[in-house]
């Protein structure tokens, strides 16, 4: 075993027992070109750490960015590629865990961010899907059906992300009539902080818990430059045993498990800070 698997395992909180780590996590995380991201590293490290000392009165935790590459987008295997060459990014370092789908990024200060692995799909019906703890690659344009059933033959979660008028019309009945007749046997829904706080939380939300299916927040950030701060913004948190050595496995674990309490954190956006994000995208501008 390296030393930085050594210095990874023994990242563990002092507080708490093994079985009951704080584990705090965004669960839709987009690295852009337009992003510097030693910035967004360090702010994500804030954001978590701001959030679970608000929260649970500690920053003994395990912070984790769950990560999805668009289409031709190779984030991800970029990173990889800075752990084999000791690249560092200002502060940071990217190092291996003992499995592909995941990296760990360590700061000077022995702070650790765990990166896994993930892709963003747009199927036949124009619906996101989420294909996260995998570095497979997925056909876009495919039926929802068989979409979801290529992530969770390659080891995936699957999960259907809110998105700004994304679930009304045809893909809202879509939607229904999966989370209806959900025949899937590992099936998530996101939210994410895009949604602005004066908006009522999606009837689809309260339905997938209506069907027992979880929700797994994250912030989505969009490609403008004054995202790059938002990543750990908003997220949720879990206790449970993290695998330092094979976090992306373990974390699946933990979110299968039926009894695992899985808790949102953060706030939706404000009111002006989404108008002037949706005219910067219609528009074209980077702020």
């Amino acid at each position: 075993m390296s030393t930085n698997m050594n210095e990874l395992k023994n990242h563990t909180l002092s507080n708490s027992s093994p079985d009951d780590q704080l584990i705090i996590a965004d669960a839709h995380v987009h690295i852009y070109d337009c992003f510097q991201l030693d910035k967004l590293l360090n702010s994500a490290l804030n954001n978590f750490t701001n959030h679970a000392q608000k929260l649970t009165s500690t920053d003994n935790f395990t912070s984790i960015l769950f990560l999805s590459d668009i289409h031709n987008q190779e984030t991800f295997q970029q990173l990889k590629k800075y752990s084999q060459s000791n690249y560092h990014i200002n502060n940071w370092t990217f190092h291996y865990t003992q499995e592909k789908l995941s990296l760990y990024a360590r700061n000077q200060n022995n702070q650790i961010i765990v990166l896994i692995a993930g892709r963003q799909i747009i199927t036949a019906e124009k619906l996101e899907v989420l294909a996260l703890i995998t570095e497979q690659t997925f056909e876009e344009g495919l039926s929802l059906e068989v979409t979801i059933k290529e992530i969770i033959a390659a080891g995936g979660i699957p999960v259907l992300p809110w998105g700004v008028g994304k679930w009304i019309g045809k893909r809202g009945k879509t939607l229904s009539n999966l989370l209806k007749n959900n025949i899937h046997s590992i099936l998530f829904l996101g939210d994410n902080s895009n949604r602005p706080g004066f908006w009522f939380r999606p009837f689809y939300l309260q339905l997938a818990k209506k069907q027992g299916i979880q929700i797994l927040p994250g912030t989505d950030p969009l490609p403008l430059a004054s995202e790059c701060s938002r990543p750990g913004s908003f997220g949720f948190m879990v206790r449970g045993r993290l695998n330092y050595e094979e976090p992306g496995k373990h974390i699946k674990q933990i979110l299968l498990y039926s009894k695992t309490n899985i808790q949102t954190y953060g706030y939706l956006e404000s009111p002006w800070r989404f108008i002037r994000n949706q005219l910067a995208m219609r528009l074209g501008e980077i702020f």
